[in-house]
Order: C-alpha cells, then sequence, then structure tokens
C-alpha cells in the first residue's frame, strides 16, 4: 500500500513523522517540510514505521549527505539535515525530554557539536569471504556488512588503516569468521583491538607484530570471545590519550569521550562549575577525563569506577603527574555510596552509562553536598535521576548538549545542580 504525507516534525529517534487520517508515521531519512511517499507501514508504538519510496517535495531545509554510503550504513541517521537545524533539534530534544519530566523554567543552552573527522574511536566489521576480508559497517537494520569506502565521522588516520588491514587480514583469519576491530587514535599512534571467536597461532601473532610496526600503531590487542582471554600481541608505544593538559593511559577496548573536542568542551564546563580548593568525589571515572583536570584546582579527588582496568590507568596518570588523585573500583549500581560517605566531599561530579545511575543519584538526593556536576550521555535516564535531585532540594542550572555523535539521534548534556 503506498501513501502520500507531510513530514511534520522529527521524532526522539530522528524520524520524520506525519500524520494521515489519524494515524501517526514515522519515516526514517526524511524531516519536517517534505512532502513523501511511503509504503510497507508496520505498527510501533502509538504509530506505524514506514519506508520511504519517494520524496516527492523536498523540504528547503534539506541538506546533501556527506557520505555516499548515507541511507545504507547502519550508523547515520541524519546526514539530510543541516548543522544548525540538527543542533538545534537536540537542543529542543532535550527541553522536551526535561519537561516530560516535570522539569520546567531551565535554560538549556545552544549545542556544542565536535567537527566532521573528529571520532577517535570505531568499531568495524571484518568478515572472511572467498575473495578476502570485507571490512566496513552493518548495513541498515541487518547483519549483513559492506565494505566501507569513506566515513566522515571518524579520523581519517583511522579510515586509512583499512585497507592495509584488508590486505593483512586474510592471512590469520579462517574462512567465513568475523571479527570486530576496534581501532582507537592515540597520542602514539592508532590502537587496534581484535575481537574473535578463534585463536591464533604463532605465525598470525608475527604476522600482527609486523603489521604494528609497518603501519607504526602503538598497540595490538588479541581478545579470544571463547576462551575470555585478552593477549597484548604488540605493544611498541603507550596507548595514551590527551586529558587536559595531561596523558592517561586507555586499556584495550576502554571508555573515553567519543571525540577530543567533546571531551575538552566538557573538561572546560566541569572546571568552571568546580569551586576552587575543594575536595571532590568523581563517580564513574572512567580513566579521569575530569579527575585528571579537576586535581589541578582541587584540594583533593576520590575517583570510583566498576572497571579497574580503568582504575588502574587513572591511578597510573595520577602518580605519574604526582597529583592529590586516590582511586577505588567498586560498583556503583550494587553498591552506591551513602550519604557518610558523600558528606566528606565538597563537590560530586557523576558521569553514569546510558542506563542512568537511580540507585547512587538517590543516595546523593539525601547528602548535604553543595555542588553536583552530572554529565549524561541519554536525556531520558538524565531526566528520570535529575528530577530526584530537583526534588530533594537541590536546584538545576543549566544544561548544555554536547554533540559527539554526529548525523545521529544521540546526545550528550552537561549540567550543574546546587543545594538550595
Amino acid at each position: 500500500m503506498m501513501l502520500e504525507l507531510e513530514i511534520t516534525e522529527l521524532g526522539a529517534s530522528g524520524d520524520g513523522i506525519g500524520f494521515l487520517e489519524g494515524n501517526q508515521y514515522y519515516v526514517p531519512f526524511t524531516m519536517p517540510g517534505d512532502h513523501v511517499q511511503i509504503e510497507n507501514p508496520e505498527k510501533r508504538g502509538n504509530g506505524f514505521l514506514a519506508t520511504l519510496v519517494n520524496i516527492l517535495t523536498p523540504s528547503s531545509n534539506r541538506s546533501t549527505p556527506k557520505c555516499r554510503h548515507f541511507g545504507t550504513c547502519g550508523g547515520c541517521s541524519l546526514q539530510h539535515i543541516g548543522d544548525a537545524e540538527l543542533a538545534d533539534w537536540k537542543q529542543a530534544r532535550i527541553e522536551s525530554t526535561l519537561q516530560k519530566a516535570g522539569i520546567v523554567n531551565t535554560l538549556v543552552n545552544p549545542t556544542i557539536t565536535s567537527p566532521e573527522n573528529s571520532r577517535r574511536r570505531v568499531e568495524f566489521v571484518a568478515a572472511k569471504r572467498k575473495k578476502g576480508v570485507m571490512i566496513g559497517y552493518h548495513l541498515r537494520r541487518s547483519k549483513q556488512i559492506f565494505d566501507v569506502g569513506e566515513c566522515p565521522l571518524i579520523k581519517q588516520q583511522i579510515l586509512a588503516l583499512v585497507k592495509p588491514l584488508r590486505a593483512m587480514l586474510p592471512t590469520v583469519m579462517p574462512r567465513n569468521s568475523k571479527a570486530r576491530l576496534t581501532i582507537t587514535d592515540t597520542t602514539n599512534g592508532l590502537d587496534l583491538l581484535i575481537t574473535a571467536s578463534f585463536s591464533i597461532d604463532l605465525e598470525a601473532r608475527e604476522i600482527l607484530a609486523n603489521f604494528a610496526q609497518t603501519n607504526k600503531l602503538c598497540r595490538i590487542c588479541w581478545y579470544d570471545e571463547e576462551e575470555k582471554l585478552l593477549e597484548q600481541v604488540s605493544a611498541i608505544r603507550p596507548a595514551e590519550i590527551a586529558i587536559g593538559s595531561k596523558q592517561g593511559l586507555i586499556p584495550p577496548g576502554g571508555f573515553l569521550q567519543a571525540t577530543l573536542e567533546g571531551q575538552e568542551a566538557l573538561i572546560r564546563l566541569a572546571l568552571e562549575a568546580l569551586p576552587s580548593g575543594a575536595k571532590i568525589l568523581d563517580l564513574f571515572s572512567g580513566c579521569g577525563s575530569f579527575s585528571l583536570p579537576a586535581a589541578h584546582q582541587a584540594k583533593a579527588v576520590r575517583a570510583i569506577e566498576g572497571d579497574e582496568e580503568l582504575i588502574f590507568a587513572l591511578q597510573n596518570a595520577a602518580n605519574k603527574y604526582m597529583l592529590p588523585i586516590t582511586t577505588e573500583t567498586r560498583d556503583l549500581f550494587r553498591n552506591p555510596l551513602i550519604p557518610d560517605e558523600l558528606n566528606k566531599f565538597d563537590a560530586i561530579i557523576i558521569d553514569p552509562p546510558r542506563a542512568g545511575a537511580t540507585a547512587q543519584v538517590e543516595e546523593i538526593a539525601s547528602c548535604n553536598v553543595q555542588h553536583v556536576v552530572f554529565i549524561s550521555c541519554n536525556p531520558v535516564s538524565y531526566a528520570r535521576d535529575v528530577k530526584l535531585l530537583i526534588d530533594n532540594g537541590y536546584e538545576l542550572k543549566e544544561v548544555t548538549p554536547i554533540d559527539q555523535f554526529r548525523w545521529s539521534s544521540h546526545v550528550e548534556l552537561f549540567s550543574v545542580l546546587e543545594k538550595t
């Protein structure tokens, strides 16, 4: 069944929304002002998800996609929307999410967007076939992959490694096998983590070590999913990332902010919000994105994180630069800090995973800490958790969207709350 309708708004996932005969339709790759032809509507929630057949009349604000893979690749979904319009939409999305949670009269600042070709980590899929190894992303809504030829999101030095990998991997991958390639741009070269469900022999290790030397990688690690074993195959230089004015080690595949520009924006905002000479608690600290810079103006920093490899990297950097940072490995979901522990600090930084941190936020809501810097990559879980703080005497000053995920519906945000 073919239908025609006008797209009037963007949904939370970035799909265009149109209405016809009382029904709501979600149409990927469309935007407000598009007059479109659709087919194959399938019931989804309160509406129907439809396939775009043709754009009969495009919106005057429609932009030309930056990448020839757009629409095929399962990554970007919003390259047809201009940068300014997309930044405004992400700002408005946060405003709407806060309002739905009952949080009103909060200033949401303009979006800070990372530039093109700034993503410093990517995960490709590699698949061994008769004619060689394919390396790329999954197709949209599919487990099939395609050979990537360009990507305006990631750093060019990461993309440049794809061709050498295609030439090398057939010598270490069995027929019909797959692997995940996590490539991170560090200050000492590219870091490669290969994750696969098969092991490698001595010859394969030698091939990988030579590949690291030839292509000036800082490190190659292999993770065997069957044996649950991580092996460092080649380590030529330390895998370090810039964190403010310092360098910190990053474990293989360990969490880091998606772009250096986004990280630096978050650091700047955090330092402006944190009181000087304070005792600071950094929850979900990672490898120290905020602990390391904050230590320069703090009396002391306590960093807590559930991943022991990230905590090891953070403590290593703190020791190297003789910073007043102590660390602890702790599961903050099952064992959150209680008010007696929290009240030892003047300010809290919290940057939880996408699911949020309700158990820990409930404890913060009951403490007496004056300043809370709350960072999140999910406006929905953020609004839920921050409402707990507001209902218990905290005032939300303002929110700043940080977009490290161009052309997607994802957006991070930075905020400051103060006890009233």
